[in-house]
């Protein structure tokens, strides 16, 4: 979130994770909802582009095939931390944003 609130973007694969553990934390899917539009238009530069909308409706299984059904989730598809590590290097990229935030 330091980085969406700095710079106005996050990497895509950390823009999913962090909606996925949005919809997680959430009451309901429509509270996940409205928070991520709140947050998304807010603080993203392109908070408020189809391209934007599109990508918080993949949280929520648009344009996606059902998954196996899980707790919290149902049939959309989840995003698991150790999932997240194999598709780029967390800790470098936390390094990256703390040092770019810190310099802002």
């Amino acid at each position: 979130m330091a980085e969406m609130r700095t710079t106005g973007f996050m990497h895509n694969h950390m823009r999913m994770y962090w909606g996925k553990q949005v919809l997680a934390w959430s009451t309901d899917p429509e509270e996940a909802y409205e928070t991520l539009i709140r947050l998304n238009n807010r603080y993203f530069l392109d908070g408020r582009e189809p391209n934007s909308y599109a990508g918080v409706g993949w949280i929520f299984g648009l344009h996606d095939r059902p998954w196996p059904e899980r707790p919290i989730f149902g049939k959309v598809r989840t995003m698991t931390a150790s999932g997240l590590r194999r598709k780029c290097d967390i800790d470098a990229y936390v390094a990256k944003i703390a040092d770019r935030v810190g310099n802002a």
